[in-house]
């Protein structure tokens, strides 16, 4: 059966939202696991067959707590020798660009191949963007299993 994590950081509870519909979403095609990046360790990625990503921009960058995931898991990940398949959304007060960025320039330099382009969901969730997290994860769910990746 196919695996997906959702991975997410929240300190106001936007992200929390987020990835929960994100959840909702792949559990209804397929086994889900959810981790707080605080929580997330190296079997993330060794054990999922696709990670999808839900973190805040802060101060123009990734949210201290989801960059330390990600430093925590990828370099032992690399050294491991695998690829991952990985999708980000993005939760911003702002325009979400620099933490875009800065997660772009970190997927290309470690084993990650990006399934889906990064998204930016802008300010406080609503009926919208809570509907679209979960098509979100409902349809890259689906292109996992499918093997379009």
């Amino acid at each position: 059966m196919t695996c997906i994590s959702v991975v997410y950081h929240s300190q106001s509870g936007r992200c929390a939202a987020i990835a929960q519909r994100v959840q909702q979403g792949v559990s209804s095609v397929a086994d889900c696991r959810v981790y707080r990046a605080l929580d997330a360790d190296l079997n993330v990625w060794l054990e999922s067959d696709a990670v999808l990503l839900v973190a805040a921009e802060n101060s123009a960058s990734l949210a201290g707590e989801f960059k330390a995931f990600l430093d925590r898991t990828l370099y032992p990940f690399y050294e491991h020798g695998g690829v991952a398949m990985a999708a980000m959304l993005i939760c911003a007060g702002n325009d979400g660009r620099g933490a875009q960025a800065q997660f772009e320039r970190i997927a290309k330099g470690f084993p990650l191949k990006l399934i889906a382009a990064t998204e930016i969901v802008l300010g406080e969730p609503n009926v919208r963007s809570l509907a679209h997290a979960f098509d979100w994860g409902q349809a890259l769910t689906e292109g996992v299993k499918m093997g379009i990746f």
